[in-house]
């Protein structure tokens, strides 16, 4: 709540003066009546009158009060009453206030609630840690009765002090990402506000009976000035309005629609609530009910366009550059959008789009009229040429943003078997010693050997290395020759493509300025080709690599924690759109040497007893059990597990690997597992009380298992995964699970 600040108190009268001036001024009202009678045989007698409900003489009270009271008439009956009010005590009020009928409200009532002004401002209050404007006036109430005769009594009186604290007022839209600091807004802005009316207490409110606002030209004393001398800025104040005014017009306005607004300049708008009682709100604050702002000619809604394969981008005004795609003919795009304008107090009113608009101002070349429902389009496709879509969102003040998505086809083209994707970067300058890692020479040659049992693999023509491209992964064009992908990947970003290619950005974080690439990976499976990933997967390497650095903490749950960490899962789900999740299964992330996550859920992770000492083949899962001729066990190198070497099991066990739906985690943040994840291999780790032990460090998908790509030779298999580097581990192992892979995708060349 906003501090508020006040004027000064009229004077209360002294008790004594009271008592001394009481008798003077009851007898001038005594003679104030006007009636007459006629026809009696006796005088009247006057009634008399009693206040039985009233605040103590000289009191300071609440500013609505219930007054009670009594009369009496010996000679007749009370026909009724009549009460006057008027501002001030017995001496320092205007008798005229209460000479003639006309200044007395006749009533039958003995007892009645009267709200009085307090209007002038006194001092500031603390209450906890905030003022409140404290107004107060000082009235007196009279009352008196009247006889079946025309008789009136001597009028009863009570002075007292009126007070209440002043409402406040808060603008509330648009919102301010900055509070208390200036603000950028489009050239027409819609300002909202809510007030609140303490009464007597913060807590103890009421809705403000009125409002008026200004808007002036910022200068760098301005907010002093007002604060300091309000009445000099009393020509700037729009009219008071009611605060519950038809059409909103007591909690809103639209400023530009009908003010001249230079691009250049800023701008105060402040907002003044006033109460029943005719307190003011004083205080003005770039916090509460001061906003400043700037005029950003080319601000409008913020659109959010998003494909399921492409990704999600943010659009604002209308020159935007088109995001451009190269995709294989028949790609079918399922466009959405959304759009935003309450940054600044705005609506978005209708959207359009269409396809291949040469001159976004004739409305016939749109697909369809303006509409606030038209928020995606049909699924289409194309099998050539060049294609651009243009979306448009308008906002209440006729304001626009266009979004436009350029779409390159290219013929499909899978008649080669396998492509090999050689990410896992090394070198051939140091000489192999123990076996930690190893060089370029030693990597390519495991590979290409298990590459040839592959039928019409040529090292010559179906390698693609990353490290000879500047780390980049290869072109749209080039996988799309290929029937079939492997990719094997290191655990640094600085020298991997694999990580440009699967990162990914939650929708909570994609701004106007957000560069998103195509994970053309997710869209290949869809369309039936097959990838085998595995690699060094500790550190940022493995699907992981689905995350920014800094989100990378193990476990971590992709649904629920794409932004970080949490208890439950509310908040940012985008994570179910990740290729890790949607196309690979995985629900929970973890490592066998992970960066922990703070959480007292965690149970003892110690590398010593998490290390892998060898995998067993999963005995369950009927993917797994469908190939029987899987080895039963996945063992490491002999050479790599040789005494003195560095992975000698005396020493330590193997490290450079990435679990996969970790039981422990699985039941502590109560995930359940994906049904197109299907493990292949389990681990054993150095202690069996591990909390990893058992768990999957290969896996089948076969979430698009049952797609045929559209090409001759192809066929329906599900995709592998390895969150190890195969190189570590025993040959003949490993040749017999090319092979069983290579017979499911139907290039065995044995």
């Amino acid at each position: 709540m906003p501090a508020l600040r006040a004027l000064a108190a009229a004077p209360r009268p002294l008790a004594a003066r009271l008592a001394m001036c009481a008798a003077i001024l009851l007898a001038a009202l005594t003679g104030c009546d006007e009636g007459v009678y006629t026809g009696a045989l006796k005088p009247n007698v006057p009634p008399t009158i009693k206040l039985t409900s009233s605040p103590p003489e000289g009191d300071t009270t609440a500013y609505a009060i219930r007054f009670s009271w009594v009369g009496n008439d010996r000679d007749g009956a009370i026909s009724h009453y009549e009460f006057a009010m008027c501002a001030g005590n017995p001496v320092g009020f205007d008798p005229a206030d209460t000479t003639g009928l006309d200044k007395w409200t006749k009533t039958r009532a003995m007892d009645s609630v009267f709200k009085f002004v307090a209007d002038e401002e006194d001092v500031d209050v603390k209450y906890g840690t905030t003022y409140y404007t404290r107004y107060r006036k000082t009235h007196t109430f009279f009352v008196r009765s009247v006889d079946d005769r025309g008789g009136r009594s001597e009028a009863a009186y009570r002075s007292f002090t009126a007070q209440t604290l002043a409402p406040y007022t808060i603008i509330n839209v648009p919102k301010n990402p900055f509070p208390g600091q200036s603000q950028i807004v489009p050239p027409v802005v819609r300002f909202q506000w809510y007030c609140e009316d303490p009464i007597d207490v913060p807590w103890n409110t009421q809705e403000a009976d009125s409002i008026r606002y200004m808007i002036v030209q910022y200068h760098r004393t301005i907010l002093d000035d007002i604060n300091a001398n309000p009445a000099s800025y009393e020509q700037y104040w729009k009219p008071w309005i009611a605060y519950h005014a038809p059409g909103d017009s007591g909690t809103s306005t639209v400023v530009g629609d009908d003010e001249v607004l230079g691009a250049m300049n800023s701008y105060v708008f402040a907002v003044q609530a006033k109460d029943e009682a005719g307190a003011i709100t004083t205080i003005f604050d770039p916090k509460t009910n001061v906003r400043v702002f700037a005029i950003l000619q080319n601000a409008g809604p913020i659109l959010r366009v998003k494909e399921p394969y492409l990704g999600r981008w943010q659009y604002l005004g209308i020159n935007n550059r088109p995001e451009v795609f190269r995709l294989p003919a028949g790609f079918v795009l399922h466009f959405s959008w959304t759009a935003d304008a309450s940054n600044y107090g705005g609506e978005v009113t209708s959207y359009r789009y269409g396809w291949d608009i040469t001159d976004i101002n004739d409305p016939d070349e749109w697909a369809v009229d303006p509409s606030p429902f038209t928020t995606s389009a049909p699924p289409i496709s194309f099998l050539s040429g060049v294609h651009t879509l243009f979306i448009e969102a308008v906002d209440n003040n006729g304001i626009a943003t266009i979004a436009q998505m350029e779409i390159n086809t290219f013929v499909l083209n899978m008649t080669r078997n396998l492509l090999w994707i050689d990410d896992f970067y090394s070198n051939d300058l140091f000489q192999q010693t123990n076996y930690a890692f190893p060089t370029e020479t030693e990597h390519d040659t495991f590979w290409l050997a298990i590459l040839e049992r592959a039928a019409g693999f040529s090292p010559s023509l179906d390698v693609f290395d990353t490290a000879a491209r500047n780390h980049q992964p290869p072109d749209i064009e080039l996988l799309w020759r290929y029937k079939n992908v492997i990719w094997s990947y290191s655990s640094l970003d600085e020298v991997n493509a694999w990580d440009d290619m699967v990162r990914f950005t939650p929708e909570s974080a994609i701004t106007s300025t957000s560069i998103l690439r195509f994970n053309f990976l997710s869209y290949y499976l869809e369309s039936g080709g097959h990838i085998w990933t595995e690699g060094k997967s500790d550190k940022n390497g493995g699907l992981i690599a689905v995350l920014y650095p800094l989100r990378q903490v193990e476990p971590i749950n992709l649904r629920c924690e794409i932004t970080g960490p949490r208890v439950g899962c509310d908040g940012d789900t985008s994570g179910v759109n990740t290729i890790a999740y949607k196309d690979y299964c995985v629900s929970v992330l973890d490592k066998i040497v992970p960066t922990t996550r703070n959480d007292p859920r965690m149970p003892t992770r110690r590398s010593d007893w998490d290390a892998m000492t060898y995998g067993y083949r999963d005995r369950s899962d009927p993917v797994t059990l469908s190939h029987p001729a899987l080895p039963e066990r996945l063992d490491l190198w002999s050479k790599v597990t040789a005494p003195g070497m560095f992975f000698d099991p005396q020493v330590r066990g193997f490290t450079y690997g990435e679990v996969y739906n970790p039981a422990y985690w699985m039941s502590i943040s109560g995930v359940r597992l994906q049904k197109c994840f299907h493990p292949m291999y389990r681990m054993r780790s150095r202690y069996t009380l591990s909390a990893i032990d058992n768990a999957t460090v290969a896996f089948w998908t076969t979430k698009h298992a049952d797609v045929t790509a559209p090409v001759p030779g192809a066929v329906a298999a599900p995709s592998v995964h390895f969150g190890l580097p195969l190189w570590y581990f025993n040959r003949a192992q490993v040749d017999s699970i090319a092979d069983v892979v290579f017979s499911a995708w139907g290039i065995s060349a044995r």
